[in-house]
């Protein structure tokens, strides 16, 4: 299942949700692109989309960034605005830091989120995991303290190898350890229910996630 399968989902965001990520808390971004902002921002700081199309309601885009990362939004078909933002890693170096300060793609493990973030986060039931030709994508998701209606997921990725020990029940594959991050994705609450359904998965003690403001 490729990325954008699940933004096809029918349901538009509703418009409040943008306003209070637009309100002056919401300070967090991916490559300098915070939800709520106009798709117009996008191309000023990324340049040109590698691609651009109508899907339902929806505008999907992406980029393909100079560090070999790629960028994809979807915007709330009512107002323009960006309300999904997802960076997956390249597989180059320089493309390995990550936005979530500290996190390094290829290297921090879903050990090193659940260890920083004191709690197991969340999951949307129809989003658990993705299989796909290179490997088995897992999606641990938290609030953001401090940020209203955002959330953040991190997308950790089971190499193609450990994979197939999982499935096959073989000893030795430590879940926590194996899976190290490939995507970290920033959406407003509400669109994320309408693409992936209200239904959640909450860990024990679980807690928003802290994020150290860029200002």
């Amino acid at each position: 299942m490729r990325f954008f399968t699940p933004i096809v989902a029918p349901g538009a965001l509703p418009v409040i949700g943008l306003l209070a990520l637009t309100a002056g808390t919401q300070a967090q971004t991916l490559n300098g692109i915070r939800i709520g902002e106009e798709i117009a921002v996008a191309s000023r700081i990324a340049g040109k989309p590698t691609a651009r199309a109508a899907a339902g309601p929806h505008e999907e885009v992406k980029w393909r960034l100079p560090d070999g990362n790629k960028l994809a939004l979807a915007t709330d078909p009512g107002n323009g605005r960006i309300a999904y933002a997802e960076e997956t890693w390249g597989g180059r170096p320089d493309g390995k830091p990550a936005d979530f300060p500290g996190f390094t793609y290829g290297e921090t493990t879903l050990a090193d989120i659940r260890t920083h973030a004191e709690n197991n986060g969340f999951a949307f039931v129809k989003r658990l995991l993705d299989e796909r030709p290179d490997g088995l994508r897992l999606f641990n998701s938290y609030e953001v303290e401090g940020s209203p209606g955002l959330v953040v997921t991190f997308v950790t990725r089971l190499s193609t190898k450990d994979t197939q020990k999982l499935k096959g029940k073989q000893e030795g594959i430590d879940i926590n350890r194996a899976a190290k991050l490939d995507g970290v994705i920033l959406g407003d609450a509400r669109y994320l229910e309408s693409i992936w359904g209200q239904a959640k998965l909450k860990g024990k003690n679980y807690k928003p996630i802290r994020w150290a403001s860029d200002r």
